[in-house]
């Protein structure tokens, strides 16, 4: 995938919360916008910020996003 649709699905307004699916299976949430980092100039790094830590990500790693279904009300 690259970061241009990662970057669309970030900014998207209103922003709903979505996961990133490795190539390991790992899975990272990202709650809020502010959880990841994609510099504009940036063509294959991005950070993601989880509870504890920080993950560094190479562009060819992510093998999906999926948007995370909302809380029944």
């Amino acid at each position: 995938m690259n970061l241009d649709e990662i970057r669309k699905i970030r900014n998207r307004a209103p922003f709903r919360p979505f996961n990133v699916h490795l190539t390991t299976g790992e899975v990272l949430p990202v709650d809020h916008p502010e959880s990841m980092s994609l510099p504009q100039d940036e063509k294959e790094l991005f950070v993601i910020w989880t509870k504890r830590d920080w993950n560094l990500i190479e562009a060819e790693q992510v093998a999906r996003v999926s948007v995370q279904k909302r809380a029944a009300k």
